[in-house]
């Protein structure tokens, strides 16, 4: 996500995030938790709601981030590995 949609992140606002701790990186559903304004980059936390178990509140980089409504133009490296990972099956 580039700085000014970071930065542009309020409480409640929907967004998908990578699950660093899957090998596969798949995007997770989560609601911005907390936002605290810094300089260059604000301090964001995200809940993140999976389809199985329970919520768990992270606070991720923002390139592994992206607006719930998934940009098609936006390069991401962790997406391009999870297409990889599809495609073998």
């Amino acid at each position: 996500m580039i700085r000014l949609q970071w930065n542009g992140l309020r409480d409640g606002h929907r967004v998908l995030v990578h699950d660093e701790t899957d090998r596969d990186l798949p995007l997770i559903p989560g609601r911005v938790a907390m936002v605290q304004t810094e300089a260059g980059s604000n301090d964001v936390a995200v809940r993140l709601s999976p389809g199985t178990g329970a919520s768990r509140v992270v606070r991720p980089g923002r390139l592994a981030v992206h607006l719930d409504v998934l940009d098609p133009d936006e390069d991401c490296w962790r997406c391009a590995i999870g297409a990889v990972a599809s495609a073998r099956g």
